[in-house]
């Protein structure tokens, strides 16, 4: 008899899973320090909310493991998934409307914002069963080269996050931090060759609009990285990244740490959330956010892991979905960063193109 799958990750770096019996917790504090403590289990893994104050954590104590064991299974059909009509349609015109509402403020002679992240959603139906671990599986095979991620509910079992990250969010060994924020993003165009596509992204992304995006999201994880490292090393341009029908603009940021011991809780709650997937201001774009949208739980969260070492690994909780078991549905999740310059059309093709990262995974063209 074998303990369900509660977290998995995939990808670049290796797999990492967890054995059990696992501990459970709902606090990153409160799971960083039984880890450290070292009484039981030499890692503590799962997800991270986007807002910390509106939603808890599901964070699994337990061994890591590199060889995740799985029941063996017999392979059934794919299932088909039907469009929520309905919700796809209603998400739609509130997308559009708080995107036009965000500009009126964005383009304020006084603006209280300089930039807000703001996320739609799209509902499909099933019938019969979805084997969730079968589901990731499909993330990871047509995604190698992200860090796809699988997160079972503390709260609700049978409901799941899981998907494939474009982004590492904070990466530490020892005094060493790493990290790769995004923030800028094109289209890609599939008719041309990828050279010429990428000289195309070059052209469009070093543009005074995406540089100032992207430069609020470097500025604000440098300044929170300040309080803690003396030194921070990262290139005064960003760099062309590449993503499945994308391509962002990123900025490798390498910091070694006053203190190798600082706990990793106190880093994610200097940096996160950040302006990748909140905004600036971030206090008053959190508070549009929660006004505006449905609760958006783990999406723009985090997602990994903190060891007995205190090292860790945390990327981004996007280009993802959530199952529900119980419902017999998938909801779809995705937003994108609105300035001054931004334009309705340009912002719904955007989310739209992150939208098929999953829905080629549901098998929708």
């Amino acid at each position: 008899m074998h303990d369900p799958v509660r977290f998995r990750l995939a990808g670049a770096n290796g797999p990492v899973g967890l054995d059990g019996p696992l501990i459970c917790y709902h606090n990153l504090a409160e799971a960083e320090a039984a880890v450290r403590a070292g009484a039981y289990g030499n890692v503590v893994a799962g997800a991270i909310p986007f807002d910390t104050e509106l939603a808890e954590s599901s964070l699994y104590l337990g061994w890591r493991t590199t060889t995740p064991d799985r029941s063996p299974r017999r392979p059934g059909p794919r299932p088909e998934f039907r469009a929520d009509v309905e919700f796809n349609d209603a998400a739609i015109a509130d997308y559009l409307r708080h995107i036009d509402d965000a500009l009126a403020l964005l383009r304020a002679t006084e603006p209280e914002l300089e930039k807000i992240v703001i996320s739609r959603c799209e509902r499909y139906f099933y019938d019969g069963v979805v084997d969730p671990l079968a589901l990731f599986d499909r993330i990871t095979e047509l995604y190698p080269n992200a860090r796809s991620y699988f997160v079972e509910h503390l709260d609700h079992p049978g409901v799941y996050t899981m998907g494939a990250s474009p982004e590492l969010f904070l990466a530490k060994s020892g005094a060493t931090l790493t990290m790769t924020p995004l923030a800028g993003t094109v289209l890609r165009d599939t008719r041309l060759p990828e050279s010429a596509d990428r000289e195309r992204a070059r052209a469009l992304l070093f543009d005074d609009k995406y540089l100032a995006e992207h430069r609020h999201l470097v500025d604000f994880m440098v300044k929170g990285l300040s309080a803690f490292c003396p030194d921070l090393d990262y290139p005064d341009d960003p760099e062309l990244v590449t993503a499945p029908g994308l391509w962002h603009l990123g900025t490798p940021i390498t910091a070694r740490l006053l203190d190798a011991d600082v706990p990793v809780t106190d880093l994610v709650a200097a940096l996160h959330p950040s302006p990748a997937v909140c905004g600036v201001p971030q206090a008053a774009s959190r508070r549009m956010i929660a006004d505006y949208e449905p609760a958006r739980a783990y999406y723009g969260g985090l997602v990994g892991w903190i060891d007995s070492a205190g090292d860790c690994e945390f990327h981004m909780a996007l280009r993802g979905l959530e199952l529900d078991s119980h419902r017999s549905d998938l909801t779809l999740r995705t937003g994108g960063g609105v300035v001054s310059r931004s334009r309705i059309d340009t912002e719904f093709a955007e989310t739209s193109a992150k939208l098929a990262t999953m829905r080629r995974v549901l098998g929708i063209p």
